[in-house]
């Protein structure tokens, strides 16, 4: 038995049979948490190459599996991915049915999340592309409701997404052959420029950012919510790989500079857009934007503590956007407009759901009491030498305070309502739960935080 047999094929044929049984919701719900809770849970607790004990049976957990011709490695390195998957798997699937996401999501994403795992483990690294791409057209169904037109944002997704692929296919083909002939310095920087070209499409760096909010703004708020989480954090996860596996690369005097660069681009490009939005699926989308930009500069210290700050933020991340994308989708459920002319004085009506909102963007904020003050802190520490730097996150970080604030100016207007709640229960579990969490990790870092480290660094070797 192999790994990628485990977490890539099997939960492969399980979307599919999911498929053919959506309609069941409730089947379909249980089966997809116990399956992605047994898989993390096996990666977590279960080092690959080993043996694996089933009452009297024992079996080799092997590390590689040949198909296609192609190999496909998961290694005990890779056991961190394995876990942040398919506990976000396990978030995400459980709220679809709650927030009234397709039946599709969930067959749908399972297989998106087999994919992504496969585009990690491929061998050669350059058919990640590929299976990326494979992942991006499995999503096109969810974002597509039938009788609906295909909105703009949707095109330019698969667009920007597919245009990733050519330029790390070519930047693969490139490095290959500079392995033979490692002392041809330009061939070797023209790759690098078309992988960092690839990356920028995947990641939405600006100028080709501007499918991120209009797909935001234009589908169902819990599906594009979970693309605009997942996608970002593995195309990182992708891009360290490829960094570790082409030394004469991470070791390049321009990467950091390059990466710290695009991050405070996108911190920036992000915030002044956020605070000009008036849209909050609009104003979700640049969030996103920031998050990666926040990313892309733990990457770029390349030291043990950015690396360290970049696998603590993914959590919290998550869980702040996730948050964020539930109340969006109940807004639509309770028939709001998300346009902040449409808002006034609704926080009397619906509480729970608008301080949940607000409570997702201060925490991306990183204000304190809540779970981004920590990982801010700790990146303004390390970047303690580079003043300017802190100055520009500041501001990007500003724009979406400013938007942030704006909301809420309007949200507590006068309108003579009174108080209620009017959230349904499932409402109130999953917003509640996500708040009192994000809080948690903002008052109790070193508890809540930290133990998550404790639980995750074994499985990560940091260079």
């Amino acid at each position: 038995m192999s790994a990628p047999l485990i977490w890539i094929v099997f939960p492969l044929l399980i979307s599919v049979l999911l498929w053919f049984i959506q309609s069941r919701t409730k089947l379909v719900l249980v089966i997809s948490l116990a399956l992605c809770t047994l898989l993390a849970l096996i990666a977590l607790l279960q080092p690959i190459g080993g043996i694996v004990k089933i009452g009297p049976t024992s079996v080799e957990l092997k590390t590689t599996l040949i198909l296609l011709g192609r190999s496909f490695i998961l290694e005990n390195k890779d056991r961190f991915f394995l876990v942040f998957i398919n506990f976000a798997a396990v978030f995400w699937f459980f709220g679809a049915r709650i927030s009234a996401a397709p039946t599709k999501f969930i067959p749908l994403s399972l297989a998106i999340i087999s994919f992504l795992t496969a585009a990690l483990a491929v061998e050669p690294f350059l058919y990640s592309a590929i299976l990326v791409e494979i992942a991006v057209i499995i999503s096109l169904p969810m974002l597509i409701n039938p009788g609906e037109p295909i909105g703009k944002g949707m095109l330019r997704y698969f667009i920007y997404q597919s245009l990733a692929m050519p330029f790390i296919l070519f930047a693969g083909w490139m490095l290959s052959g500079s392995q033979a002939n490692p002392s041809n310095s330009s061939q070797m920087q023209f790759a690098a420029l078309l992988l960092g070209l690839g990356f920028a499409f995947w990641l939405a760096v600006f100028p080709f950012h501007v499918w991120i909010p209009e797909m935001a703004s234009e589908g169902h708020s819990y599906v594009t919510g979970f693309l605009l989480s997942c996608l970002p954090p593995v195309y990182l996860l992708i891009m360290l790989k490829y960094l570790n596996g082409l030394i004469w690369l991470k070791d390049a005097a321009f990467l950091a500079p390059t990466l710290q660069t695009v991050g405070i681009v996108m911190i920036v490009t992000g915030g002044v857009w956020a605070a000009t939005q008036k849209d909050l699926k609009r104003l979700f989308g640049f969030a996103v934007i920031i998050e990666s930009g926040f990313s892309l500069i733990c990457i770029s210290l390349q030291s043990q503590a950015g690396n360290q700050l970049f696998y603590l933020s993914l959590i919290p991340h998550m869980l702040s956007l996730g948050v964020f994308a539930y109340a969006l989708a109940s807004l639509k459920k309770h028939e709001i407009d998300p346009d902040l002319s449409n808002l006034n004085g609704l926080i009397r009506t619906y509480p729970v759901l608008f301080i949940s909102i607000i409570c997702s963007l201060f925490s991306i904020i990183g204000l304190p009491l809540f779970a981004g003050f920590s990982l801010n802190l700790g990146l303004f520490a390390q970047l303690t030498g580079n003043v300017s730097l802190i100055i520009w996150i500041f501001l990007g970080y500003a724009g979406l305070m400013l938007a942030a604030f704006r909301l809420l100016i309007v949200l507590i207007g006068y309108t003579g309502k009174k108080w209620a709640i009017t959230e349904s229960l499932g409402d109130l579990f999953f917003l509640v739960t996500g708040d009192f969490v994000l809080l948690l990790m903002g008052i109790f870092p070193s508890i809540f935080i930290g133990s998550i480290w404790k639980i995750f660094a074994p499985l990560l070797t940091i260079t």
